[in-house]
């Protein structure tokens, strides 16, 4: 991206250098949801290393606060954030700072969200901003809502948090270039289990059974008629049934099926609509073919929804440090993310740095084995990161 290199008057050569070095240690060693110990151990030891404070949380997490130029004590502050988990996937890219812990791998890019944040605080610390910034360094992002575990363990507290930043690399926008969906952003996350039960017997019998395989066949169809005939057309959501487990035998129906799968919706009507005809449709079609039921059917995070004011400021740090055209309008994306539950408490924007490169095999989609992504963006998030703290304290 050499066109906009000259835009990175803050992060220095040596600063470019560290964020990519800070990327390639975290990314060697991934660490699961609520094992981040040693990405902990960095994280704590990069902050010591300027001067701050930090704070562990929700048991692998971390925090640290950078004073501002000026500002009320006690009053609220902003807050950036940066998630720490790796994947239960096995890595097939053979780079020099490939996993070594096998089974485990950053597949999402959030060893390039903790480097950013770790340099962007070191600029915060430098050249202060027109108030304190809290840095929120999250485990279990990965389905373990680590950020519930932050907010329990008082992040948004001490001082309070009146707003709330950070950045996601994403292959779905080309690097050079930022996404920025204003309002809901990623999708709402709910997750089930069902089992129907039946009556097992001999396959060459199926009279004196009552099949849950022909049972869960159809709820499997029915269920697809959710979204295309309860939502508003306007409004979207997708319900899929990702595994079904039954029987292991050619010649023998089971007596039960346990399917598992989830749901994505962005409005509270379409979740309410997807949580109720879900039920209706399960215990309905068990129970006209002779068969029964039992649901369990949770709701995980609500959707992402960014706030139209943190927005415009990401949007302006952004385009100082990217160039104007280089910021674009992203679509909503059906992932999950709990960034979500943060921004239910304070107003936020979480926005997509483009990381998509052809030329350094940066094409793999999120958690795929070969997932990477151009390195070279690393400094230009930092930067945004320093500009929109900057920003939100008006300068």
């Amino acid at each position: 991206m050499p066109e906009i290199k000259r835009r990175l008057e803050l992060v220095t050569p040596a600063l470019a250098k560290k964020v990519v070095e800070l990327r390639r240690e975290i990314h060697k060693f991934p660490e699961l949801k609520y094992e981040e110990k040693k990405t902990q151990a960095l994280v704590i030891r990069e902050l010591n290393a300027i001067g701050l404070k930090p704070k562990k949380m929700a048991g692998t997490g971390v925090s640290a606060l950078i004073p501002g130029r000026k500002g009320k004590p006690g009053g609220k502050v902003l807050m950036l954030r940066a998630d720490m988990d790796a994947l239960p996937v096995e890595e097939e890219k053979n780079v020099p700072y490939k996993s070594q812990h096998p089974g485990v791998m950053h597949a999402c890019g959030h060893d390039a969200h903790v480097a950013m944040l770790l340099v962007a605080a070191r600029l915060l610390k430098d050249i202060p901003v027109g108030g304190p910034v809290k840095l929120c360094f999250q485990p279990a992002e990965e389905g373990g809502l680590g950020a519930q575990k932050m907010i329990d363990d008082g992040i948004l507290e001490d001082p309070p948090v009146g707003g709330a930043f950070a950045l996601h690399v994403w292959v779905g926008v080309p690097a050079g270039k930022m996404g920025i969906a204003y309002g809901p952003c990623m999708a709402a996350v709910d997750e089930f289990t069902v089992k129907i039960k039946g009556v097992g017997g001999h396959a060459a019998f199926p009279q004196k059974s009552v099949d849950p395989i022909l049972i869960s066949a159809q709820i499997i169809t029915a269920l697809q008629s959710i979204v295309s005939r309860n939502f508003d057309p306007i409004d979207t959501g997708v319900v899929t049934i990702s595994s079904i487990n039954a029987g292991n035998s050619y010649n023998i129906i089971p007596p039960e099926v346990t399917m598992m799968g989830t749901s994505r919706t962005f409005s509270k009507e379409g979740r309410q609509i997807v949580k109720k005809r879900f039920h209706e449709i399960v215990k309905g079609i068990s129970m006209s073919l002779g068969g029964s039921a039992e649901i369990d059917f949770n709701h995980m995070i609500p959707a992402t929804v960014n706030e139209k004011a943190m927005c415009d400021i990401m949007w302006e740090a952004a385009e100082g440090v990217l160039g104007k055209r280089k910021v674009i309008k992203a679509d909503p994306t059906m992932g999950g993310e709990d960034m979500s539950l943060y921004l239910m408490e304070v107003p936020g924007c979480f926005a997509f740095l483009g990381a998509q490169n052809p030329k350094v095999g940066a094409i793999w989609p999120h958690h795929h084995p070969k997932f990477t992504f151009d390195e070279s963006i690393l400094p230009y998030g930092v930067q945004i990161l320093y500009r929109a703290a900057e920003l939100y304290y008006g300068k």
